[in-house]
């Protein structure tokens, strides 16, 4: 490729000279067998055997390079070997964040991508890798469908993505996917409609069940509804963000570069959205972020900054405000149940499947430290408020059970309560697109929040983050390790709604 590219500079050297244009076809195989053709004004360089094709579009300021699987822009002064990005700071260590690691890592490895290998990156987060944020108590369903069986925007692309990243993670936590399939129950009559529509629509994916068949395989009344498999999974997020960390690891250290993980005690605010505090495991080492000029300080010395915190970003004001960007902070709790061994309680719990009915009644891996390992425990969740208060637990037990009492009787008349968990999400504003990624650069000048002169966002996944995780970060890695923003608009044209919906909300 190097080769490739230094002829095709050579070319437009000489078509500049001539004072013409260039249209360049380059193949990826057999670099030698080469005509040239030369007409008045222009001039295209040609290379035969051509199995994939690229094209050099060129002007007197810009050269872009475009294929017909990817695309990367490189200015003609080379932004890339006049500005290398290879120290990486990433503020939040959940879904979005070490999606983003890895990527970079492993753009950085590849050795036909015009980026700096052996980056270095360091992760910053307020607990350790799993423990912290909404991303460690999420629900773990994966699927790319909207609640009314539409596929969601890039949802293809983005299942192969996040199971790419699963896959990645189970060479190290084998034991992350809880089930290969997840079962979506029909809400009413009109719901029916719409998933007997995406049964026909995606059947490698969705397979339509009666409410007799549903009866008969999992014991629960329904109207019926769709069976998800072929990548949609149940996923243990804790334990799929652990793998994916020692794949970061890994792969840092086959590119000799490397990757941290940083605990830090951030600044205390007054949260607008109330939440329940972590148990604090942090470590004599955790770095000390007294404000917010210590921050930038610290900050100041990596090549480019993701802020990945999620609500974080808010809560720590890590951004001037919630003003700031087209989102909602939305606080999900969810309960944690053990049912007794079958023998004890009677019948079978849903078959031990996951459901998902509004609300979303999932299995969890079995405690190894338990008394009776034969007992199943699930998770039913999630709630989903607005206010600052958040409900009580008598609150939640009453929404979470009037909404899957008919998916999981034995377990809501058998099971006890282990524990309440709470998250809260940062929610982007819904779009013609539906409720997209708030993806890259983020220029802040203000004193009260982190200011970087490289600095990037990649945060509102909210209830998506497990579908929109992987594919994001791979665009966003790609973005930045090329310190071009345009590489996002290359992949997804719209990617800066939320700057334009944030510039016209800030004009009124």
């Amino acid at each position: 490729l190097s080769r490739t590219l230094l002829l095709a500079r050579a070319a437009l050297c000489l078509c500049y000279c001539k004072g013409g244009n260039a249209d360049i076809i380059i193949s990826s195989k057999q670099f030698f067998s080469t005509t040239m053709m030369r007409n008045v004004g222009t001039a295209a360089l040609s290379f035969v055997h051509v199995p994939q094709c690229y094209s050099i579009s060129t002007s007197a300021s810009k050269m872009k390079w475009r294929s017909n699987n990817t695309s990367r822009c490189l200015s003609s002064q080379n932004d890339i070997d006049s500005h290398p990005i290879k120290n990486v700071a990433i503020v939040g260590g959940g879904l979005a964040g070490l999606s983003a690691a890895y990527h970079l890592l492993n753009i950085s490895g590849n050795k036909i991508d015009n980026v700096p290998r052996g980056i270095q990156i360091t992760i910053f987060d307020k607990a350790n890798v799993g423990e912290g944020g909404a991303s460690s108590v999420a629900g773990g369903l994966l699927h790319p469908f909207s609640p009314r069986g539409k596929l969601i925007h890039f949802g293809l692309s983005a299942l192969e993505h996040s199971n790419h990243l699963i896959q990645m993670s189970t060479k190290h936590q084998p034991h992350c996917i809880i089930r290969p399939r997840l079962n979506r129950i029909a809400l009413n009559a009109k719901n029916v409609v719409q998933l007997q529509h995406t049964a026909e629509n995606y059947p490698n994916l969705a397979t339509w069940m009666s409410k007799e068949e549903m009866q008969d395989k999992f014991g629960i009344e329904s109207l019926g509804g769709i069976e998800l498999g072929n990548g949609c999974k149940v996923v243990h997020v804790p334990s799929y963000l652990r793998g994916l960390w020692e794949e970061c690891e890994m792969k840092a250290r086959d590119i000799n570069g490397s990757i941290k993980w940083e605990l830090v005690q951030m600044p205390s605010h007054g949260d607008k959205m109330k939440h329940d505090t972590q148990k604090d495991t942090r470590e004599p080492s955790v770095n000390m972020w007294s404000d917010i000029d210590s921050m930038n300080q610290h900050l100041a010395q990596y090549d480019a900054v993701i802020l990945s915190a999620g609500a974080g970003i808010l809560q720590d004001q890590l951004i001037s405000g919630e003003d700031e960007l087209p989102v909602n902070q939305v606080r999900g709790q969810s309960i944690e149940m053990t049912l007794p061994a079958p023998e004890d309680s009677g019948n079978d719990v849903s078959s031990d499947e996951a459901f998902l009915c509004g609300k979303y009644v999932t299995p969890l891996p079995t405690n190894p430290s338990a008394d009776d390992s034969s007992s199943q425990r699930f998770v039913i969740g999630a709630t989903h408020e607005f206010k600052s208060e958040p409900l009580n637990p008598d609150e939640v037990m009453e929404e979470l059970k009037s909404r899957t009492y008919s998916l999981a009787k034995n377990l809501w008349d058998h099971g006890t309560v282990d524990r309440l968990t709470t998250g809260v999400r940062l929610q982007s504003n819904r779009g013609s697109l539906g409720r997209m990624p708030i993806v890259g650069r983020y220029n802040n000048t203000s004193k009260d929040s982190i200011s970087h002169h490289n600095s990037w966002i990649f945060s509102g996944l909210s209830s998506r983050g497990l579908i929109h995780h992987g594919l994001f970060g791979r665009w966003l890695a790609n973005a930045v390790l090329h310190d071009n923003e345009d590489n996002l608009r290359d992949e997804f044209p719209e990617f800066d709604w939320w700057k334009k919906k944030t510039k016209r909300e800030a004009e009124r």
